[in-house]
């Protein structure tokens, strides 16, 4: 199903898309909703319910921001204390302590990841070129 919708846009734009449709052999009404599907942000439902909270703020942050919580790790002693919980947990069952604290260092990363992933995509959305993985790991 489709809606109809009437906007106003610039003669300049509105020229654009009308070169685009000619060039592509599309209806303008096509290049538009092509277009659209292409640049609006991640909706918050395609995150999962427990982390949207805090991806959130993210779909308001600046392009700074944003280039920063792309690039944000998890601090080393972090991570090599997930590391260590996780091995111990293979190799028999942990405290109750360390199950809690493996299970808050999880979340951690799971926030992390899901927050860099989003902010990947709304630079991305914004026209900025993503870095390579080669060059997220030499800026870290």
């Amino acid at each position: 199903m489709s809606q109809t919708i009437t906007i106003n846009l610039p003669d300049a734009v509105y020229s654009h898309l009308r070169r685009a449709a000619e060039l592509f052999r599309e209806p303008t009404e096509t290049i538009i909703a092509q277009s659209l599907a292409h640049s609006l942000p991640p909706l918050l439902e395609e995150i999962p319910f427990q982390y949207q909270p805090d991806v959130l703020p993210l779909l308001q942050m600046n392009d700074a921001h944003l280039e920063q919580e792309m690039r944000r790790g998890i601090p080393a002693e972090r991570w090599a204390e997930y590391e260590t919980l996780l091995e111990k947990k293979k190799t028999g069952a942990l405290a109750s302590a360390q199950e809690q604290q493996l299970d808050t260092l999880r979340r951690e990363a799971d926030v992390l990841l899901f927050r860099r992933g989003c902010a990947a995509v709304l630079l991305q959305r914004r026209g900025h070129r993503l870095p390579t993985l080669q060059e997220l790991e030499q800026s870290n």
